[in-house]
């Protein structure tokens, strides 16, 4: 074999089994959950096709906000809930936002938008923007921004959670394997950079939304297989809901009084559907038995699924490349 050809082998198998095995992971999780979810409602509008955002008002019956995300005008859009119609567009004047990823309504009224996508991680711009809640009806408003900084350089930010007790902000990074969670100054600046504080780097891969229950006491982030919940305080919470398969699920907002939550795809049609949340009932933990010599320990596995199969499907790119390479 050519020893250029040998040098790009192993990259290229590689990549195809990462690819294989994600497909792979996202079938399987779509395969096992139990799909007892309700289509509330298919936004059908040609305006948003790329919806990556989900607010439920708070003042409004019925009523939800909108934004796509990357490349398009910076408008959000108040729909129906209950039957996908757009009744109303609010347009920001001013602005050109990048990449806006997140919605979420305060205690106070104020919805914030989050342009803080970064895919390439290498934006110097990202910020997020606050107006007044607009309700339906087309509205032109200016927003204060807020130019956000994370620690430790540009990162991809696809949630925007609130505090629903105290208003405070708080993000999570959208990483490959893992994400981390941040909590935004209690004061903002509009001349300098916000940098959040670091709080938890255990959050699940591919974080594409999140939220707090209404009850202040739990967060759940979103990814494109499953909800994944941390209960304030408890450093054992961390359980799992799953959710039906969705063309590109993006967004995820809790419902009064927290016993379901809204998720919502990028495409059009878009299809948003409800997921009950399960009762939270905690077993009683059973002693471990007594590890021997032939019983290797486990160690504790904090990753996401779809970190597990990434993993092993390295592992199986390496053997596979390696075995191609012997027989040459």
């Amino acid at each position: 074999m050519n020893p250029r050809h040998r040098r790009l082998l192993i990259p290229g198998l590689l990549v195809a089994l990462v690819i294989v095995v994600v497909i792979a992971s996202v079938t399987q999780k779509a395969d096992a959950a139990d799909d007892g979810s309700v289509v509330v409602s298919i936004i059908d509008d040609a305006r948003i096709t790329e919806a990556s955002g989900l607010a439920i008002s708070h003042t409004h019956d019925d009523l939800a906000y909108v934004i796509n995300d990357s490349g398009n005008v910076p408008a959000v859009y108040a729909v129906r809930l209950s039957t996908g119609d757009v009744i109303g567009t609010t347009t920001v004047q001013g602005v050109s936002w990048s990449d806006t990823e997140a919605l979420s309504l305060g205690p106070d009224g104020t919805l914030w938008v989050a342009d803080t996508g970064d895919n390439l991680r290498r934006r110097d711009d990202t910020a997020l923007y606050a107006f007044a809640e607009p309700g339906p009806g087309d509205h032109v408003v200016s927003a204060r921004r807020y130019p956000v900084s994370l620690p430790g350089g540009p990162q991809d930010v696809e949630a925007l959670l609130v505090d629903p007790g105290n208003g405070r902000l708080f993000l999570a990074s959208k990483g490959l394997l893992s994400g981390t969670l941040y909590r935004l100054p209690a004061t903002l600046s509009q001349t300098g950079a916000n940098t959040p504080e670091a709080l938890d780097d255990r959050l699940p891969g591919l974080v594409t939304d999140g939220a707090f229950t209404h009850d202040g006491q739990r967060m759940l982030f979103r990814t494109y297989t499953a909800v994944h919940e941390r209960v304030l305080g408890d450093g054992d919470s961390g359980r799992v809901i799953d959710v039906p398969a969705q063309k590109q699920g993006e967004s995820l907002a809790v419902e009064d009084g927290d016993a379901s939550f809204l998720i919502g795809t990028e495409g059009r049609p878009s299809p948003i559907l409800r997921v009950v949340i399960p009762p939270d009932e905690k077993p009683t933990p059973t002693p471990s038995p007594t590890p021997t010599a032939d019983a290797p320990i486990a160690a504790d596995d904090d990753s996401s699924p779809l970190a597990w199969w990434l993993g092993g499907g390295v592992a199986v790119g390496v053997v596979a490349a390696l075995l191609v390479l012997r027989r040459r």
